[in-house]
């Protein structure tokens, strides 16, 4: 709530002036790679997530899917919904211009368009338990690394995070 409070308290001018300014941060970025980049730095997890829903849920009600889809499929309140139909009752035009433009565009599923190593490089963020395990692994001496292998046999369990484990192990 004090968040909101500090909000409120600074006038008009400055909060157009801070909006600009924040617009203009996004204007002079050249590709989705450098969005995710700054909006990561920018936004936590959760509120980059919540944003994700309010355009997705946009999108949906723009193409006629109805409130109970919407809540089912993307986990949000009827509430939720009820306030971005508002939105897009009242004016809509940014939703709007976004579902056109994204139209077309079919995300990509990255794990089958490209290997895992680019989306690590591309997005070290989403991968840091397993980069500083593969870090921590390439220090080890080999009775090291010969440890930790036998421990994982010992798990008995041939899961992907243990197939990429012992692979990183072995070179």
């Amino acid at each position: 709530m004090k968040s909101m409070e500090k909000y409120s308290k600074i006038s008009n001018k400055e909060k157009v002036v801070l909006f600009t300014e924040f617009c203009e941060a996004l204007s002079v970025l050249n590709n989705s790679q450098e969005i995710s980049e700054f909006l990561t730095d920018l936004l936590t997890k959760q509120e980059s997530t919540m944003l994700a829903k309010r355009i997705k849920a946009a999108k949906l009600l723009i193409q006629g899917k109805n409130y109970r889809e919407i809540q089912n499929r993307l986990k949000i309140s009827q509430g939720t919904i009820a306030k971005i139909n508002q939105w897009l009752m009242e004016a809509g035009e940014g939703f709007r211009l976004i579902t056109e433009r994204t139209k077309n565009k079919k995300i990509k599923n990255e794990n089958q368009n490209l290997p895992i190593n680019t989306l690590k490089k591309r997005y070290p963020i989403m991968f840091w338990p397993q980069l500083l395990i593969e870090d921590v692994i390439k220090t080890m001496n080999k009775k090291q690394k010969e440890k930790i292998r036998q421990s994982l046999n010992k798990l008995n369990h041939k899961s992907k995070l243990y197939k990429q484990l012992n692979k990183t192990l072995t070179v």
